[in-house]
C-alpha cells in the first residue's frame, strides 16, 4: 500500500459556526438623524465617531452598530430585495411596553404591531427608511418559543404580515392593570388560537 504525501492530502475541518451576530452596518443618507435614532431607541453610546462614521453598542460589545455616510448612497427602492428587518428581543412584557411607552414619548410610534403567536413584535422605521422590530417571546421558556417554529401551527402564520395585529396601546394598559404574560401573549389573536 502506498503511503500518500501529507503536504498532499487536504485536512479535514469541522464546520465552525459563528459564536455570534457581532454587528451590522448601515449606509446612511440622513447621517445625524439616524445617529440621534438609534441613540434613543436602544440607548446606544457611540464609541467612536467622525464627520461620516459612528460605532455605537447598547451592550458589552465593542460595538453592535456602525451607521456610515456615502455621498454616493442612493435610497432603496421599496420592495427591493435583501435585508429587510433587523429584530431585537426584549426580556420580558415589562420591558416591552415600557420600551413602547418611552418610544412614544419620544414621538417614535411603531407602524406595524403584529402578534405572531410566538413573539409580539412592533416594527418601527429608522429615518432612512430601514425597518427596525423590537419583540418579546409570547412563551415563558425559549424551548417552547423553538417548539412553535417547529410544529405545524407555524404554517397556519400565513402570508405576509405573518400575524395579526393589534393595539400597543391596549396591550400596554392591561399590561399596568396586572394582568398576566399569558394574557397578554394573546392580544390581537383570534379566538381560537
Amino acid at each position: 500500500m502506498a503511503i500518500q504525501d501529507p503536504s498532499k492530502v487536504t485536512p479535514v475541518v469541522a464546520a465552525i459556526e459563528p459564536a455570534y451576530i457581532s454587528h451590522y452596518g448601515i449606509r446612511a443618507q440622513r447621517y445625524k438623524e439616524m445617529i440621534q435614532w438609534y441613540k434613543t431607541v436602544f440607548h446606544a453610546k457611540i464609541q467612536h465617531e467622525n464627520e461620516f462614521l459612528a460605532f455605537m453598542t447598547f451592550d458589552e460589545e465593542h460595538h453592535r452598530l456602525v451607521i456610515f455616510e456615502d455621498p454616493a448612497t442612493v435610497a432603496k427602492p421599496e420592495n427591493a430585495a435583501g435585508v429587510d428587518h433587523v429584530a431585537y428581543g426584549l426580556a420580558n412584557f415589562g420591558d416591552f411596553v415600557l420600551t413602547y411607552e418611552r418610544l412614544k414619548a419620544e414621538g417614535i410610534t411603531p407602524f406595524l404591531p403584529l402578534n405572531h403567536r410566538f413573539t409580539t413584535s412592533l416594527y418601527y422605521r429608522d429615518p432612512d427608511g430601514n425597518d427596525v422590530e423590537l419583540s418579546v417571546d409570547n412563551f415563558s421558556r425559549e424551548r417552547e418559543c423553538d417548539a412553535f417554529v417547529r410544529s405545524d401551527q407555524m404554517a397556519e402564520i400565513g402570508r405576509p404580515p405573518f400575524g395579526h395585529t393589534f393595539d400597543p396601546d391596549e396591550l400596554a394598559r392591561l399590561y399596568h392593570q396586572g394582568v398576566p404574560d399569558e394574557t397578554l401573549a394573546r392580544i390581537g389573536l383570534p379566538e381560537d388560537h
